[in-house]
């Protein structure tokens, strides 16, 4: 035992010998880095690492002066001089230019700065002086601007990553700036504006082993590869490829990690891909791949531990093979057309942390043998149609983190059980049936930032204190159920989460919730559809001016302003929606950041205040159902190159019509209709090329027929109902109105025949699809800070159907209508009207017709509402209509019509309303018999039969939803044979829009 004191002793000598030999930091260099960390303070936010830490802190002459044992500095061990810098993730927050201390580091070799916050800085050129550098890392620090020429004289660069910057390459491009770069081994410059072709040294880089291109604007097609390169990372997601990817692909026997997701490449996945044996990572999401089955070949990528194919158009069900890959962590088929059963052989994957098998088709329960997967930490798997009860067995997944089982068709009660899952920070439940009350355990899941339970069946009374001890909470949705919540008022302010998004829509709330004018981090506040009585509160306009993107405060009882806000001061504000109240007084102006701007359905006043014209990003602008006046703004022409909605139907707007379309003018909507405008139609409509809708009806225009309509190729809803317009529709010299569904021109002064060959042009009526539920919106979505929001807007009209003004709030793509009535239309009916199979209403009447009735109307055999009367129609009505069974409305009273009337079917069912003033006419319902006996009809008596078109009238409601879309059906009535179908008059359904699908990165399912 004697040998360990003299052991110890060696060691005490070696070391103090080694710390001899050791020299201290340059002198010059430590006068550097001290003037280098006087330059900047220290921002905890600055950097968003959560270890994160200010490392020049320790930076001090009176307690160390060696700098080389300053936390990040290292030092050669010969010379004492600095040679490596890593002050990533250290708070450092200011600028930094060519005359920093920095660059007096002369011999640096490693440098690394990433993660801090250089305040939009451009990358000096001074970096270019550093030239032993053989690392450099840049990236997440807002660096600003192109990146300069002086980096590209740095051969002895093996490692360059200015991802994640504001950054460019035009000047040098991408080529340039690695051209003199020889020993380049790692490129990567995510995120940085390249917008270039691919450069031929993606294949050429024989020595490269990592190249980070994604979302950096790469264009163009791949190169071939060559078969000796070294790459072993590829990632070039959302980018702007064409063509294939190439089948030399198979050449890179090294690569373990490839991301094409979002690339647009074309064609077949090359089946080269199962060589490259040594994949762990695989991403093929977002491409147009022409087949849409599972490539089979990736049964052979046996290392795989990441595989995400989202968004591929994948059809058909998930294959049993795919259990075979056992090594897989993450699997991602997030948004296809999957569907069927998940086949139990996931149930193997139990490696398995991240599933997401979202926006897919799957059917049937929540198969069990999913339990197996124990260390799940995210389970995706909304937007689907499994059915039956939250399983229980959920419990066991104590390591989850993010669980999503919303939008489906799920029941029950929410389990107590669930209250295990202490490790949860997201939760959604929402858009199921599911009933009872908010478990109290939700109080106990403390890590939550996102809770989504809107839109089921949830029912009692909840006190809001049970979210109080929440603190990490920034998302709560709980809108669309059956809820009262009750809010106390007294000291709350202190103690509630500090929401970003807050949806209490539809709480039975009858005030506004005290502790919101204390939210001063909210972005995103939806109050719709509840009690709420008064004039909106003034601190409202007064909550966080620089975040607010999103107030949905419609569909209350509110009056008023308590201070009228001229001017809402929300600098970001991104849609407000103020509809369906009783407001009074002014518009209130909003920001110009403002792309959606509903208040319809109030009774504002006033003028449109020019400053409305600021709106440079509007895609949505909705005044509809006020009290407005006066003439529109000149300047609302500045709104052509971005507006889609334009709806200001029922004011008092007088006139004419601003030059709202131009040459690639995107607008899809325009309604107008219920105003005092006037003089001729407008003919810059003819530059709105994507116009789908377009509702004049209601006004004082005066002018002839603009057949120049008929060149707009989206052209669906024409409505020039009650004008002034008149003239003769004459046959066009060119084909058009081939979109057309809905064509109303009722209620004018037209004259004259209607051209066969008009009515031939209107392709879209000749066809019937039962099957097509779809209905007329218009849908947008737009990114805002890394954000992407999807919304859409229903088309709506008002028109006479089966023999009531009807207000349709949503429409449906295969209805058919044509009104032609209460005008001077004369001749006899064209026999080509019946090749329009697809109609379903064709309205007639009040005009100068003669003529028989044309047996080719037999062959709508969609028509549910027909109406001829008051015409000076002849003949006998023909036995043919009894083929219309979905007959509702039958009309031709008030013609000069003869004959029996044909007992069959459809035309049996109708009262004498239908068919009087017609005195030779004779037979069931009218007082007159006729006096031979009914022919026989030729037709065996039917069966009822529904109507082979729905009419859906919808509420689209909003709400915020990280990646969902919420609806709600209020009505649905269908065509029954009955002579009394579904006739209703609507009042004023109120008309919502679906509201925000939201994505957030990184979440790339």
């Amino acid at each position: 035992m004697d040998f360990l004191p003299l052991l110890h002793l060696i060691l005490i000598i070696t070391t103090c010998v080694a710390s001899f030999g050791q020299p201290l930091c340059h002198n010059d260099d430590n006068v550097s880095l001290l003037e280098f960390k006087k330059s900047f303070n220290l921002d905890k936010f600055a950097s968003i690492n959560p270890f994160a830490y200010p490392k020049v802190s320790s930076w001090r002459l009176e307690e160390n002066g060696d700098c080389c044992s300053w936390d990040g500095v290292g030092c050669d061990t010969d010379t004492g001089r600095v040679v490596a810098l890593d002050l990533s993730s250290s708070f450092l927050h200011g600028s930094i230019n060519s005359t920093s201390t920095l660059f007096n580091l002369s011999q640096l070799q490693r440098l690394n700065l990433a993660d801090n916050d250089f305040n939009f800085s451009h990358i000096p050129s001074a970096m270019g002086h550093l030239s032993r550098l053989t690392y450099l890392n840049l990236s997440h620090s807002s660096f600003y601007g192109q990146v300069p020429f002086e980096i590209s004289g740095l051969s002895n660069l093996s490692f360059l990553d200015l991802s994640y910057n504001d950054l460019e390459l035009k000047s040098p491009n991408l080529s340039r700036l690695v051209g003199n770069l020889i020993n380049l081994k790692q490129l990567h410059l995510t995120y940085v504006g390249v917008s270039s072709t691919v450069p031929s040294f993606l294949a050429n880089f024989s020595s490269s082993t990592s190249l980070l291109l994604s979302d950096c604007g790469l264009q163009g097609y791949l190169p071939e590869f060559h078969s000796n390169s070294s790459l072993e990372v590829l990632l070039l997601h959302n980018t702007s490829f064409s063509r294939k990817i190439p089948s030399s692909i198979e050449n890179l026997h090294f690569l373990r990690q490839l991301d094409f997701g979002a690339c647009r490449f074309s064609g077949l996945v090359p089946s080269s891909l199962r060589k490259i044996t040594r994949l762990t990572s695989l991403d093929l999401s977002g491409n147009n791949f022409e087949v849409n089955q599972f490539p089979s070949f990736l049964q052979n990528l046996t290392q795989l531990t990441k595989l995400r194919l989202k968004e591929c158009q994948l059809t058909g069900e998930i294959p049993g093979w795919l259990g075979k890959l056992t090594r897989l962590t993450d699997l991602g088929l997030y948004s296809n057309n999957l569907h069927g059963h998940i086949p139990s052989s996931l149930g193997k994957l139990t490696r398995l942390t991240d599933l997401n098998l979202a926006a897919n088709n799957f059917e049937g329960q929540i198969p069990s043998f999913l339990q197996n997967l124990t260390q799940l930490s995210v389970l995706w798997i909304g937007d689907n149609q499994f059915t039956g009860e939250i399983p229980s067995w959920l419990e066991t997944f104590t390591l989850l983190t993010h669980l999503n089982l919303g939008m489906n068709k799920l029941h029950g009660l929410i389990p107590s059980s669930l209250d295990r899952l202490t490790s949860l920070t997201y939760l959604d439940f929402q858009m199921n049936n599911l009933t009872g009350q908010i478990p109290s355990f939700i109080q106990n899941l403390t890590n939550l930032t996102y809770l989504s339970l809107q839109d089921n069946e949830l029912s009692g009374t909840l006190y809001f204190d049970v979210f109080l001890g929440l603190k990490n909470l920034e998302s709560l949705l709980l809108g669309r159920n059956k809820l009262s919540i009750l809010v106390q008022t007294s000291n709350m302010n202190a103690t509630v989460p500090r929401f970003r998004s807050l949806d209490l829509a539809s709480c039975n709330l009858t005030e506004f919730p005290y502790f919101v004018r204390y939210q001063h981090r909210l972005e995103w506040l939806v109050l719709h559809g509840n009690k709420i009585h008064g004039q909106i509160p003034k601190w409202i306009w007064n909550l966080k001016m620089q975040i607010m993107a999103n107030v949905d405060i419609s569909d209350n009882y509110l009056t008023g302003f308590e201070q009228t806000p001229v001017f809402i001061a929300w600098v970001h504000l991104i849609s407000l929606d103020l509809s369906f109240n009783k407001l009074k007084g002014q518009l209130p102006i909003p920001p110009p950041s403002t792309i959606e701007y509903h208040v319809s359905n109030n009774k504002l006043s006033g003028q449109i205040s020019p400053f409305f014209c600021n709106l440079s990003s509007l895609l949505v602008l909705d005044l509809s159902n006020n009290q407005l006046t006066s003439k529109l703004p000149k300047c609302l022409e500045n709104f052509r190159n971005t507006l889609l909605v334009l709806n200001m139907s029922n004011n008092h707007f007088r006139g004419s019509i601003p030059q709202m379309c131009a040459n690639g003018s995107n607008v899809r909507m325009i309604d107008l209709r219920h105003n005092q405008f006037q003089g001729s139609l407008p003919q810059m409509l003819a530059n709105c090329m994507t116009l789908e809708v377009l509702n004049l009806g209601n006004n004082r225009f005066n002018d002839v027929f603009s057949s120049w309509l008929g060149t707009l190729p989206n052209l669906r809803l024409l409505i020039l109902q009650s004008n002034n317009l008149h003239g003769v529709i004459r046959e066009l010299s060119y084909p058009g109105f081939f979109s057309l569904h809905v064509f109303d021109l009722s209620n004018n002064s037209f004259a004259g025949k209607l051209s066969s060959e008009f009515l031939k042009n209107l392709e879209a009526m000749r066809f019937k699809d039962p099957a097509n539920s779809s209905y007329l919106v218009a849908n947008f979505s737009f990114d805002v800070k890394a954000v992407t929001w999807s919304d859409e807007f229903a088309y709506s009209i008002t028109i006479t159907n089966k023999g009531r003004v009807m207000l349709y709030e949503k429409v449906q793509e295969v209805f058919a209508v044509i009104d032609l009535s209460s005008n001077r239309f004369e001749g006899s009916i064209p026999e080509s009207l019946g090749i329009l199979q697809g109609l379903h209403v064709l309205n007639l009447s009040n005009n100068i017709r003669t003529g028989k009735i044309p047996s080719t109307l037999g062959n709508i055999t969609e028509l549910e509402s027909l109406d001829l009367s008051n015409n000076k129609l002849s003949g006998q009505i023909p036995q043919q209509l009894a083929q219309l069974t979905f007959l509702s409305v039958f009309k031709v009273a008030h013609n000069n019509l003869t004959g029996p009337i044909p007992q069959l079917n459809q035309l049996s069912t109708f009262d004498v309303s239908s068919y009087e003033g017609n005195i030779g006419l004779c037979g069931n319902p009218l007082p007159k018999k006729c006096e031979s006996s009914v022919p026989p009809s030729g037709f065996e008596d039917e069966q009822d039969a529904e109507s082979a078109l729905k009419f859906y009238w919808i509420t689209i409601v909003p709400a915020y939803v990280s990646g969902l879309v919420i609806g709600v059906v209020i009505g649905q009535i269908y065509a029954t044979k009955k002579h009394d179908w579904f006739v209703k008059t609507l009042g004023q359904w109120k008309q919502k829009r679906r509201r925000r699908k939201m994505q957030r990165f990184p979440w790339r399912y």
